[in-house]
């Protein structure tokens, strides 16, 4: 917890993570990171026509966190070149936390994560990496009862779990390889549907 003049607050979102996200151009930064794998802040300014300096400040604000690393540097016309890459997972709150954060920000941060999505989906389509490789692609209708829920939201959870650590693995191997990260985005979603949320208000959920 943090604290206030002596006072502990309650924190409903990592810090480390909430700093991030205190600027809009360290969460351009942060995002870009996952969606490239390796970004440098030269590459960044120059795309946003901003000084560099200014987007250095944010990729060292994130490496101070233990949020990005240093994994190459390239000498260009006599200054060094940083490339970054990420080393935490983008966004992972437990239920806990999710909960205890007001109805309105969760459906702002829920919306803003969906545009996302739905932004690197059709750019990997209209790229054609979508179907460069052997991906996968599928949408699932179930009906659970509420102890079911909870056991596929626990499910969930493992695979987000075994995803940092297959990340992790790939990251030990390369610091000894010279082999490239592949970027890859892994969008899941679980939640239930406008139908159910109307027929559970409505009080004629179908029992199980």
């Amino acid at each position: 917890m943090a604290s206030l003049d002596g006072k502990k607050l309650k924190q409903v979102i990592d810090p480390t993570l909430a700093k991030a996200f205190t600027h809009p151009l360290r969460s351009h930064v942060w995002v870009t990171l996952f969606e490239r794998g390796v970004v440098s802040p030269t590459e960044i300014a120059n795309e946003l026509e901003l000084d560099v300096s200014d987007v250095s400040y944010h990729f060292r604000g994130l490496r101070n966190r233990g949020l990005i690393r240093l994994v190459r540097t390239v000498q260009r016309r006599g200054f060094d070149e940083h490339f970054y890459e990420p080393i935490a997972p983008a966004l992972d709150f437990d239920d806990a936390e999710w909960m205890k954060l007001p109805a309105g920000i969760r459906a702002g941060f829920s919306g803003e994560l969906v545009r996302q999505v739905i932004e690197q989906l059709t750019g990997a389509l209209e790229a054609g990496s979508f179907d460069a490789r052997n991906r996968h692609l599928s949408q699932s209708w179930l009906l659970v009862d509420e102890r079911g829920w909870k056991e596929l939201m626990r499910s969930v959870q493992q695979l987000l779990d075994r995803f940092q650590t297959i990340q992790e693995r790939c990251a030990d191997r390369r610091k000894d390889s010279a082999e490239p990260g592949i970027p890859v985005a892994v969008a899941m979603a679980s939640f239930e549907t406008a139908a159910g949320l109307a027929q559970r208000q409505a009080g004629t959920t179908d029992s199980l």
